[in-house]
């Protein structure tokens, strides 16, 4: 019967385990001084070795003929026992399906038992963070005082869900991630043992596609073999991956700088083939940070970079064509694509993004940004066909708190209304930055500064009104930021394209009262379809929050409690919900602000 690669070339002495010199340099001299310990937690990432690692001490602990005290033979009864899983006193337990705690009451009861035919009985539970807490508490008697003659080898790849009661009664050995360098020279020796014709630059590339994982890259070796019909060459893995292979990835990069046009239909291919939208914007973030440190560094940096000598050729040659910051700009932008690929993205979607925003950066045009930069949006009131609406200033989403744009809105002649002379769109080139020292640091106590915003913004009427606000309404400034001003019949409103948080919140008569004061204080504009009342009516649509504190006037106490507020729940919560990255505020504010808006 055909045994698969991973199974034939599984480590049988210490000496072929591979990557993981620290690990088994613990376990040899532990068994050659005679100190092994009654229990054991091995932990790590898929693939590295941990079960071997756990077989190959069971083997040592039980071997007839053993060499150099602690190498197991491999040709006694024993040791070709446990290779092949049927030794009566090395019992392989499966945590993910034998979990229960009944399951540990039977392994209780047969632990007291003598070995059979060997010196030590030893139990190997897999995947061990899998047993139930009821489980876990069984063990723990059996696990700190077992019988001199019983060993436990737990293994996991999730150790932080291992109880620390469990942790405390073993000896935890971690296990790494394979470099990729070392599973190349164990996929050359497996197709050297098996007279199998390979490339050099296939088993790169698998060994990369395994992600420290050497099962992993045993069995896309054993898939290419079959696809080459017999070899192993660079085509069978690309037919494999769906064309995300590192050398189909370079000459992309490439034509991407010299021929967009042709990178453009390369790209349509590659997804074509089926390739995960995920998969290749990892390995396209791969690709960009070499290039980026091999350009910082030069020759040091490839040192540090897990790369064949055809991709360190290819490293030095293209870097001189790119600039540093376009390189850093491209790393980011893959990292900003990467969690939305995750949760599912159009094709066509993310094909569009990523060429309109990698010929940006390689033109110049967009080094700085790292996430599509938001429009200008202009909406005219219904109720006003000839009333225009004032512009406001849309944010781009910041990057490490960095505030880029502001609209800069031309100042209005005074022989005309100042709330009909602004229905132009504002070409995102014409905003002015804002000044670097408006906010305070990341982590420091940051302030709300009117006036610094008001400079950034030019001098136009959407600053004048915010001038006008009082310095503790953030909130409300933060709120016109998404939302369009327009005048109408009676007076003036709020609107936008379609039902926001921000218009929602500042139709609350709190806000809205607050917001009248300031557009009468500048433009002398009054709200004539809400008259003055002396009490604030219930609100009909708000964000739904915490209820808000009692207004402070001599209303009786049951009119207060139907005039809830649309403020409640913070400042913070209203600023993540219109989503104005540009303002932020310090908890100990909210309750302030709170009283200061009723």
């Amino acid at each position: 019967m055909y045994v698969s690669l991973y199974r034939k070339y599984r480590p049988q002495t210490f000496s072929d385990m591979v990557g993981q010199s620290a690990a088994v340099g613990v376990l040899r001299e532990s068994l050659r001084e005679g100190r092994l310990g009654h229990a054991y937690l091995f932990s790590g990432p898929r693939g590295c070795g941990k079960t071997s690692a756990a077989r190959l001490v069971a083997k040592s602990l039980n071997c007839l003929h053993p060499k150099d005290i602690c190498e197991p033979c491999g040709e006694c009864e024993n040791c070709i026992g446990i290779a092949a899983g049927e030794h009566l006193d090395v019992i392989e337990i499966d945590g993910a399906s034998n979990r229960g705690i009944d399951n540990i009451r039977d392994l209780k009861s047969q632990v007291n038992l003598k070995p059979l035919s060997s010196k030590y009985k030893v139990y190997i539970i897999d995947e061990v963070h899998m047993l139930t807490e009821a489980a876990f508490n069984a063990l723990l008697k059996t696990l700190e005082e077992p019988p001199a003659n019983v060993v436990f080898l737990l293994a996991t790849t999730e150790p932080h869900k291992v109880p620390v009661t469990i942790r405390s009664r073993c000896q935890h050995i971690p296990f790494h991630r394979i470099s990729v360098a070392d599973m190349v020279k164990r996929l050359e020796y497996v197709c050297g043992c098996e007279q199998i014709a390979c490339e050099p630059e296939a088993l790169w590339e698998l060994a990369r596609q395994a992600d420290g994982a050497l099962r992993d890259a045993l069995s896309l070796a054993e898939q290419a073999i079959a696809l080459g019909r017999g070899s192993l060459t660079l085509e069978s893995v690309r037919d494999l991956t769906g064309g995300s292979n590192r050398t189909d990835l370079e000459k992309w990069v490439t034509d991407l700088r010299a021929d967009p046009a042709q990178a453009a239909l390369d790209l349509q291919v590659m997804l074509s083939h089926g390739i995960s939208i995920e998969r290749l914007t990892e390995s396209l973030f791969s690709v960009f940070r070499d290039l980026w440190m091999f350009s910082e560094w030069g020759a040091r940096a490839a040192e540090a970079l897990e790369a064949s000598a055809a991709e360190r050729e290819f490293l030095e040659k293209e870097s001189k064509e790119w600039k540093s910051d376009s390189l850093r700009a491209a790393c980011m932008l893959c990292n900003s694509l990467l969690p939305r690929t995750r949760y599912g993205m159009r094709l066509e979607v993310f094909s569009g993004l990523l060429m309109l925003q990698l010929t940006s950066i390689i033109q110049g045009r967009g080094a700085a940004y790292v996430q599509p930069v938001q429009n200008v949006r202009q909406t005219e009131a219904p109720a006003a066909p000839h009333a225009a609406a004032v512009p406001r200033a849309v944010p781009a989403q910041p990057a490490v708190r960095e505030v880029r744009t502001a609209a800069a809105v031309p100042q209005p002649s005074p022989a005309v209304e100042p709330a009909a002379q602004y229905s132009q769109p504002v070409r995102q080139a014409d905003l002015p930055p804002f000044p670097a020292d408006l906010f305070a640091p990341a982590g420091a106590a940051q302030k709300y500064d009117a006036s610094g915003l008001c400079a950034a913004l030019g001098d136009g009427p959407l600053s004048r009104l915010i001038a006008a606000l009082e310095d503790d309404q953030i909130a409300i400034a933060a709120a016109l930021l998404s939302c369009d001003l327009v005048k109408t019949e009676n007076g003036w409103d709020v609107v936008s394209a379609e039902r926001s948080p921000a218009e929602v919140f500042l139709a609350a008569p709190a806000a809205r009262e607050l917001l009248g004061a300031a557009i009468e204080k500048v433009w002398g504009l009054r709200d004539a379809s809400r008259p003055e009342q002396t009490s604030v009516p219930p609100v009909q649509t708000a964000v739904p929050t915490a209820a808000p504190k009692p207004a402070r006037s001599a209303q009786p106490q049951e009119t207060q409690a139907q005039t809830p507020v649309a403020m409640g729940g913070g400042t913070d919560r209203v600023l993540k919900l219109i989503g104005a990255e540009i303002l932020y505020v310090d908890d100990h504010k909210i309750e302030e602000e709170q009283d200061g808006m009723q």
